[in-house]
């Protein structure tokens, strides 16, 4: 009996001789520009990694386990692996981070209590207190939102909402009313500097360039057919299928080209896009597609639209998409911050990443019919034009030239909006009427442009005074 006492007790210490970490963690990751905030939820069956930095996501990892008192995880698609040692003295996860280039990088992990860790929730605490947008030297004006006849009750409850998890995953509010910027609020652990990928609201910045187009005479209008606007397409686009193809009907998403971007999400392999994806030219594949060429236009939203525009302006300005979008719109605007990418194999760019504060710029622009700072940056009438309702997608919802539209009703009247919108919520709404403009953006990733943004809208314009 002794024997087996004996043998009961060390098998027992030896199992108790590598506690694991129960509970969650957070590390500091510093890499040359940024410091990561690696968060480790280890309260389930499985540890869950998540990236804190801005906004919790989850890491993709091939792989994580304890071993023992040791941590190991790996990422195949970054090409980094980790490994640590559990500490139960401390309470602590300390170990090395290994970066694509094979260096290391030490990462320590320390207990926490997840409810304060910011970049898990929109906001860390509770309560709301309203602060005034800080005047920066941008050539944005700020004030406060009484001034500007916004419901301070009003307002607060958007901000609870956004903050309680209401409204899912928005990472900035911006409003501004007559021209000047009343709130200013971001969410987890985003600031005014961090530069967004707009998404699909680039569209309407290439609808503002193809009007400046235009106007100076380099494109014709907008009946001008794609036949003669796309060099080098020419076997496609003249063809008996596709010589009437307008810009017109491209800017509308009316070209009658079988295309569905909308009813699978973006990582579903039946997406149109994602179909086009993998092909080198995606022009070539979508003019290869059948063609509806019936009278009454039928919408059917096409990300490939702007940048086969991006391609036609190309031609039409003889310049480069890129120092374009910079000397004509980016400069005048004093926007300084910003990211493009390299152009597609087709010469064309894709979408743009800007800050909340200019896309601002860019919904004030248009409230102020294309002017900005005493200067006529995109033409009055084609602002007008581009913005006005052309085809309807579905009932309450319309597009003009790469804008989307909606009515709302506002103190028993109904006003008009036009909108530019990026897949995640990314979104520059403006009413004219109210002389109103209000920003978004996020990372609730969905193909309905309505989603989130219309009901925010209309909790905005309550709090909106005439």
């Amino acid at each position: 009996m002794r024997r087996y006492l004996l043998l009961f007790l060390i098998l027992n210490g030896c199992a108790n001789t590598h506690p694991k970490p129960g509970g969650s963690y957070l590390g500091l990751l510093a890499m040359p520009g940024i410091t990561y905030h690696i968060f480790l939820d280890n309260q389930g069956a499985v540890p869950v990694l998540y990236n804190a930095t801005f906004k919790g996501d989850p890491f993709p990892l091939d792989t994580i386990y304890f071993s023992g008192d040791s941590l190991h995880f790996r990422m195949k698609e970054y090409y980094s692996e980790y490994k640590g040692r559990f500490d139960p003295a401390t309470n602590r996860i300390e170990g090395i981070w290994i970066d694509e280039d094979s260096q290391a990088h030490p990462l320590h992990f320390k207990a926490v209590m997840p409810d304060t860790v910011s970049g898990l929730h929109p906001r860390s605490s509770p309560v709301y207190t309203y602060e005034k947008p800080a005047l920066m030297e941008d050539g944005i004006k700020t004030n406060t939102r009484e001034a500007q006849k916004l419901s301070s009750a009003g307002m607060d409850s958007v901000i609870t909402h956004l903050a309680n998890g209401k409204f899912k995953d928005v990472h900035s509010l911006l409003v501004a009313r007559n021209n000047e910027l009343v709130v200013e609020e971001y969410f987890y652990r985003i600031n005014r500097d961090k530069v967004y990928n707009i998404q699909s609201a680039t569209k309407s910045v290439v609808s503002a360039l193809t009007g400046i187009a235009i106007g100076k005479k380099e494109i014709r209008n907008t009946q001008q057919t794609l036949c003669t606007s796309l060099p080098g397409y020419e076997k496609w686009t003249c063809d008996e299928k596709h010589k009437t193809i307008t810009l017109h009907q491209l800017l509308t998403m009316s070209t009658g080209i079988e295309w569905d971007e909308q009813t699978y999400d973006y990582v579903d392999d039946r997406n149109s896009l994602v179909k086009a994806s993998s092909d080198s030219d995606q022009f070539i594949h979508l003019l290869l597609l059948p063609r509806n060429t019936k009278t009454t236009p039928i919408f059917a939203y096409n990300s490939l639209n702007h940048i086969l525009m991006n391609g036609v302006l190309r031609h039409a300005t003889h310049m480069e998409n890129k120092d374009e979008l910079k000397t004509r719109l980016l400069q005048p605007l004093g926007i300084e911050n910003y990211y493009i990418a390299e152009p597609t194999p087709m010469g064309a760019i894709g979408d743009i990443d800007l800050r909340p504060r200019d896309m601002l710029k860019f919904g004030l622009l248009y409230a102020n019919q294309g002017r900005w700072n005493g200067k006529q940056v995109v033409p009055a009438n084609w602002v007008t034009e581009s913005t006005q309702p052309k085809i309807q997608p579905r009932p309450g919802l319309g597009y003009g030239y790469f804008w989307w539209t909606k009515d709302f009703e506002h103190k028993e009247k109904t006003v008009s909006s036009f909108f530019a919108w990026g897949y995640g919520g990314q979104y520059i709404f403006v009413v004219p009427a109210l002389q109103l403009v209000v920003v978004m953006s996020g990372s609730h990733w969905g193909t309905d442009p309505v989603d989130q943004g219309v009901p925010i809208m209309e909790e905005i314009l309550a709090a909106v005074d005439e």
